[in-house]
């Protein structure tokens, strides 16, 4: 008898078989399991481990073992002529259809679960098209890519501008849901509203080939949408088309403009799209102008040094749309905002604020990101939102599992507080693909593009992020944001000695509290000038224990990094200062984690590696 003919025999294959489907199942329940309790990363892992040590031995017992009515024996001590081997492999016949069934309910359980926003469209390697994105003087077009401008109101109602902002959102979030399509994000594509640029201009900057323009006018109870899709390198018109609506049955207008631009770049609609298509929008007039008016606040506040002045404005509007549409994601997440920087200007010695508000923070912040978990279209988005509230919990246990999770391939989902659980502890790499990413969608977002340069100089490739900076200012202006990560290149690179400017003045609307030059001495080794810089400023000015721990630590005084860390560790909000401190001093450790009894508790419970890595080496810092 051949070798196969007896592992046939004797059961083996279909052991193997059955191993396998059992395994497969076991994991796919423990893994589910694990994540509701937040286990970390590496359990599922043992698991696996475990099922991949036992299988050879699985099959071993196979080959040497038979099941007999007397119990196990040796293969070899069996008759041939009494050997149940038929019956054993009947009864593994049915228990691996079993097994099959099992899977194929739990493969069907995943997709039902699974949000229809988290699919994602094949790419190419992010990292890849964002070295080729920085050597190129545009992003690369996408056959299948379109940028909505801003629908241009020709009637000049109190709201209608805002009215034909929110129709042109609408028509945007509608695209978004089409996995075969790329779509530019809002902020890149509102960049041009106002501006006469030529059509293809336009689209080799946003990185797109195809354009969607438009026009609204309202008049009473009733408006008039003119939209058209025009292919960027002729300017020929593949589609277009007007309607006339009254606003009760004006929002329905966004599914038939968007499904006809899909179908004219060969996008096929199923109903499920459709669906997506349909509740992508907010769905209410007064809700998506008032959705408008908080997104405009919001970019107000931004522009500013301290955004948490004027983002209780933002917060009105917000809050005017979700009373009417309470499921807005986009509302829901960025109102959360304002909680964080109440924590965060309290925790750093900013602007104090009383018990009440500060617990009322902390609580809005929890809550309200745990609402926009269960708005959030895609379970990426929900991933991110789970480690970024992390960030606000008191328990730190498990958030390695979560940030496996959060960093999705092609994803565009925008990123605030989370990158500072991520970057400095081992997440550098991810989250620099991730913003490669959101910048192929939204290239001319300067704030993301600031993110992007702080993680390139994380994951050590700061000659990236300046020349990423380089053609932001050179295509879209200055921006403080994206100054003030060029300064921190050119420390890393050593190219500040070309560019004495750096010694002068903070520019407008520089983040730093303190005079950047203080750093810029500190790490060519002029200590005295550094100093002398510091106690100049603090005779004139108040200064933020977050800014006098980092220039403490980029002097070399361990002790007062230490006393400044302290306070704000003993404060409200401490975590999140504190994990600022350590992505924006740059400086591996700087403080020591003694002097944060409650930071260096959430470090434990995380399981982060410390002191994190050191971007920037100051000569005095010898800890």
């Amino acid at each position: 008898m051949s070798i196969f003919e007896e592992l046939k025999r004797r059961n083996v294959f279909r052991v193997a078989i059955a191993y396998l489907l059992l395994g497969w199942a076991v994991l796919q329940g423990a893994d589910f399991l694990l994540d509701l309790v937040d286990a970390p990363g590496w359990v599922i892992k043992v698991f696996a481990i475990a099922g991949l040590v036992g299988f050879p031995f699985a099959l071993f017992f196979a080959w040497a073992y038979e099941l007999t009515p007397e119990g196990v024996k040796r293969e070899k001590d069996v008759d041939r002529s009494r050997s149940v081997t038929p019956q054993t492999g009947k009864k593994l016949n049915a228990i691996i259809m079993g097994l099959l069934v099992v899977a194929v309910a739990l493969l069907a359980a995943d997709r039902m679960l699974r949000s229809p926003g988290e699919a994602v469209r094949p790419q190419e390697d992010a990292g890849e098209a964002a070295v080729a994105a920085v050597d190129t003087p545009a992003p690369v077009a996408d056959g299948q890519s379109v940028a909505v401008l801003p629908f241009v109101a020709m009637s000049s109602g109190e709201d209608d501008e805002y009215f034909a902002d929110g129709l042109t959102e609408e028509i945007l979030n509608a695209l978004a849901q089409l996995p075969e399509l790329l779509v530019t994000a809002r902020t890149s594509a509102f960049y041009f509203k106002g501006q006469d640029i030529p059509v293809p201009e336009i689209a080799a900057r946003l990185g797109v080939r195809h354009i969607v323009e438009g026009s609204v006018r309202r008049a009473g109870e009733r408006a008039r949408i003119t939209a058209q899709l025009i292919r960027a390198e002729d300017g020929f018109h593949l589609w277009s088309e007007t309607y006339d609506r009254t606003l009760e049955d004006i929002l329905a207008v966004q599914e038939e403009i968007a499904a006809g631009i899909a179908a004219a770049l060969d996008v096929v609609l199923d109903d499920d799209k459709r669906r997506l298509m349909r509740e992508a929008g907010i769905g209410d007039v007064e809700a998506f102008i008032a959705y408008q008016k908080g997104l405009e606040a919001f970019a107000r506040a931004h522009g500013t040094k301290d955004p948490g002045a004027l983002l209780p404005e933002a917060n009105h509007w917000f809050d005017a749309a979700l009373a009417t549409v309470p499921d807005v994601y986009t509302a829901l997440y960025l109102r959360t905002d304002l909680y964080g920087h109440v924590l965060y200007n309290h925790a750093t010695g900013i602007e104090s604020a009383d018990p009440e508000v500060l617990d009322s923070a902390l609580q809005e912040i929890r809550s309200g990101l745990q609402r926009a978990m269960r708005a959030a279209p895609s379970e990426a988005q929900r991933n991110i939102l789970d480690v970024e509230r992390t960030l606000f919990m008191d328990d730190w246990t498990g958030v390695r599992a979560k940030l496996d999770r959060a960093f999705v391939p092609g994803d565009c989902s925008p990123l605030n507080w989370m990158p500072d659980l991520a970057v400095p502890y081992g997440w550098a790499e991810q989250a620099v693909r991730h913003v490669r990413e959101e910048m192929r969608c939204d290239p001319l977002s300067g704030y993301t593009l600031s993110m992007q340069m702080w993680w390139e100089l994380w994951n050590g490739t700061p000659e990236l992020a300046l020349q990423a900076a380089e053609r932001f200012t050179e295509e879209v202006g200055h921006h403080p944001w994206i100054d003030d990560a060029r300064f921190l290149g050119l420390l890393a690179t050593g190219r500040y000695r070309e560019h004495p400017e750096l010694s002068g003045p903070n520019p407008d609307g520089s983040s730093y509290q303190l005079p950047r030059k203080i750093y810029l001495y500190a790490f060519t080794g002029d200590l005295d000038r550094a100093r002398a810089i510091l106690r100049d400023w603090q005779a004139d000015q108040t200064s933020d224990d977050l800014s006098l721990s980092n220039a403490a630590a980029a002097l070399g005084d361990r002790a007062l990094a230490n006393e400044h860390a302290g306070r704000m560790d003993a404060r409200v909000g401490g975590n999140l200062a504190l994990a600022e401190l350590v992505k924006s001093c740059m400086c591996g450790a700087p403080f020591d984690l003694d002097a944060t009894p409650n930071f260096r508790a959430r470090i434990e419970e995380a399981g982060f590696a410390w002191p994190p890595p050191t971007v920037l080496k100051y000569p005095a810092k010898d800890w």
